[in-house]
């Protein structure tokens, strides 16, 4: 998961004359899993079990009610049946998550509303519909994002206004970082519950997460 220290972003109040999205925005959702674990032994982490499920597969099923764009490889235990999913690759592949975001909006020309979840965050789905709901309410933000336990913002957990987030990634956007993308924006942060701020980094958030998965 990208992180960033919480001076990057800051909380911004209601502007009463920015753009109002609709109460029901339609709402597609990218998820960037193309990432490995150079301290997991450089296995793709969204593979990686929690569970009786790969991330990517826990992921897919819980956010199953919006159109969902995956930028990265297919674990076998996927099951899509009678769920909106594509799959894709990001130019170039390993371009990094601006470049996957990018590669997903592609699929999604007809939301006003992008949430981005990073492909190691096992539990976040539970967080997209409060994100969703503080972008709705502030028309002045661009992005409403979660702010995990450490209070650090993360641009990989987070509901963009689409036509925002299609401006910042215009043109090429491998190598580029989330900083970068982000730099500037009018920001909402939401406050993350310990488990919905999961990301797995190494062996210890492996662990971590497997006994939340035995928890619930």
């Amino acid at each position: 998961m990208v992180a960033m220290e919480p001076d990057v972003a800051r909380e911004v109040p209601p502007a009463a004359d920015g753009p109002v999205l609709r109460q029901s925005p339609v709402v597609g959702v990218v998820i960037p899993a193309g990432g490995t674990a150079r301290r997991l032994g450089g296995v793709p982490k969204p593979a990686l079990r929690v569970g009786d499920r790969s991330i990517v597969a826990r992921l897919v099923a819980d956010l199953r009610a919006f159109p969902l764009v995956v930028v990265g490889p297919r674990p076998d235990d996927v099951v899509s049946d009678g769920i909106e999913v594509t799959w894709c690759t990001e130019d170039p592949p390993g371009g990094g998550p601006a470049a996957a975001l990018a590669a997903g909006l592609v699929h999604l020309t007809h939301v006003d509303v992008v949430v981005a979840i990073a492909g190691d965050q096992p539990f976040a789905a539970s967080a997209v519909p409060r994100l969703i709901e503080a972008l709705v309410a502030d028309p002045g933000a661009d992005v409403a994002w979660g702010v995990d336990a450490e209070d650090r913002d993360q641009p990989l957990l987070a509901a963009y206004r689409a036509d925002v987030l299609r401006s910042r990634l215009c043109g090429p956007a491998g190598g580029r970082s989330m900083r970068q993308v982000t730099s500037g924006l009018r920001a909402v942060r939401v406050t993350l519950s310990t488990v919905e701020g999961i990301d797995v980094d190494d062996p210890a958030d492996l662990a971590a997460a497997r006994d939340e998965a035995r928890r619930v």
